[in-house]
């Protein structure tokens, strides 16, 4: 393949300027929605501004079979097509602004030209069967031609609007230049072209199995590589493969931790934006090496965050390791951004005491559903930026930032009560703090509960079996209320015994609320519903909202 396929580096204009390209009929049809579209001008005018480069991937071309010399589009169709219609939507706003000359140049050198194999004016692109009509329309100029729904007229309804507000009369009308500018000379992108369709689907299969999370991993790890100077090359190479090793090797761990640095600085990023913003990141606060520097500093943060025992937290002077356990079990991530900000700007201890606040926060927050959707993961990001910023500076602060996400007690008294089967590592986790919660409560001396060890086990009241046949019990059977923490030397006597002859071992552990079942005459659904309710109201103490 690496003989027969040719491999080049060039701009998006020069394609549509200097080559013929279609859409073999067998392709999809056009499929970018208005979002896509708005996010690919939104990223064009952020280049503009920076004065920066856009890399826009890989297209992949098949050689022509025939005498049309065209190019065949096998992976790039919507960066093109999109790229075609912008350029229509230029050629049409200059016309508007009485800039004909510069209207009918647009045309030439980009949407049509004189094509002497074939004797006459032919178009750069033509797309797919499905959509060269729509395509021709507006290409003509007749956009009230096709359907309201149609995709290609809403894309080109996308830059017209785009493109008014962007030169919003005649005296703006370099703006409109500066965009073909840029997409002849800025827009950047991989080229492959193969020597037939086979061998091009090949070259797109190849690319597309390795996933976007490693070709963006790739992607970063060669601007940086490209940015270092060459004293530094050798520090920053090392210290970027370092930080891949301990993070497993795993390039979409890579991508993860390498977003939620920047999040922690920045706000909000999507996996998609993250290389430009990773760029204009590095333009900004130029210098490989310190970014290095600065990720290697995060990724002790990052770490530490999943291993309780990690020598980091010998100095905190704060027990973190249930919030750890919680995070773990409960894959809190989306806060990350948040950590990692206050554990830089703040003192040890203060962030080590955030990080117990928001583990509780998080649990109540997971119980009602909040933690689910992009919108958690903004409001977090958002406290993160407050933190680097200077503007949160405490817990008071941060909180204040969250409220939409921190469920109160009746929502989440509520939502404990009706959340159903837990994973047993999670009844475990939940069993132990309220465990712990129940001993603040009677004023008992605090206890150094064991509860992540193997010799400590999730007992079911009822058990499991006497369940089976009848939905409506099982139900009941997996429910909190049902679930107790025992000794696993307890627990190889019980079996399928009755509960009065179960009461008897549950009175010999040293967990207060298992004891307290010994209580219990009787043990029924009536009686789980009960002790749900029960741990609700001591699950508020376990997770406090303050």
């Amino acid at each position: 393949m690496a003989e027969s396929t040719e491999f080049n580096h060039d701009q998006l204009g020069h394609i549509l300027a200097d080559h013929l390209v279609e859409v073999p009929e067998f392709q999809r049809a056009y499929s970018w929605e208005p979002i896509n579209v708005q996010e690919y001008l939104s990223d064009l005018e952020r280049a503009r501004s920076k004065k920066s480069a856009y890399f826009m991937g890989t297209i992949v071309f098949a050689k022509s079979e025939n005498d049309s010399g065209r190019r065949k589009i096998v992976d790039g169709q919507q960066r093109l097509a999109t790229t075609a219609i912008l350029l229509i939507a230029i050629r049409d706003r200059l016309s508007e602004l009485a800039r004909v000359d510069l209207a009918e140049n647009t045309t030439k050198k980009y949407l049509r030209r004189f094509s002497i194999r074939e004797e006459g004016e032919v178009d750069s692109l033509i797309l797919s069967p499905n959509d060269q009509d729509a395509y021709d329309a507006i290409l003509a100029g007749d956009v009230e031609g096709i359907g309201s729904g149609n995709r290609i007229r809403l894309c080109y309804e996308e830059c017209a609007a785009h493109l008014r507000k962007l030169a919003p009369d005649a005296a703006q009308y370099r703006k409109l230049v500066d965009v073909i500018d840029q997409l002849e000379n800025s827009v950047q992108v991989l080229i492959a072209v193969a020597s037939s369709l086979p061998e091009a689907y090949v070259i797109f299969e190849t690319l597309n199995d390795r996933g976007a999370d490693l070709t963006t991993a790739d992607l970063l790890k060669n601007y940086l590589f490209s940015e270092a100077k060459r004293s530094e090359f050798a520090y920053v190479q090392h210290g970027w493969n370092a930080i891949e090793t301990n993070l497993g090797g795993k390039p979409e761990v890579m991508v993860r931790f390498v977003r939620h640095e920047f999040m922690s600085r920045e706000g909000r990023i999507t996996t998609r934006k993250l290389y430009r913003a990773i760029q204009d990141d590095l333009q900004s606060n130029p210098g490989a090496k310190t970014y290095v520097q600065r990720m290697k500093q995060a990724q002790e943060i990052y770490l530490a965050l999943r291993d309780a025992d990690h020598k980091y937290w010998a100095d905190a002077r704060v027990d973190v390791r249930d919030a750890i356990m919680a995070y773990r079990r409960f894959g809190f991530e989306s806060s990350y951004p948040l950590l990692l900000a206050a554990f830089r700007m703040w003192d040890k201890p203060k962030a080590a005491r955030l990080l117990v606040k928001l583990a509780k926060w998080s649990v109540r927050a997971q119980f009602v559903g909040r933690l689910g959707a992009g919108t958690a993961e903004e409001a977090f990001a958002a406290a993160a930026a407050a933190v680097s910023a200077g503007t949160a500076k405490n817990q008071t602060d941060v909180k204040a930032l969250l409220r939409r996400l921190i469920p109160s007690d009746t929502e989440f008294k509520i939502a404990f009560i009706s959340a159903g089967k837990l994973s047993i590592n999670r009844a475990k986790y939940i069993l132990a703090m309220l465990e712990k919660a129940a001993d603040a409560r009677a004023q008992r001396p605090e206890r150094a509960l064991d509860w992540t060890s193997s010799g400590v086990t999730v007992e079911h009241v009822l058990s499991q079996s006497s369940g089976r046949g009848d939905d409506n019990l099982q139900v009941k059977i997996d429910e909190i209320g049902n679930l107790a923490m025992l000794e696993k030397r307890l627990n190889h006597q019980l079996g399928n015994k009755p509960f009065a002859q179960k009461v008897k071992v549950y009175e010999q552990s040293d967990f207060a609320l298992t004891r307290a079942l010994g209580a219990t005459t009787s043990w029924g659904e009536l009686e789980v519903t009960a002790r749900t309710s029960e741990l609700a109201d001591l699950a508020c103490l376990a997770w406090p909202s303050t």
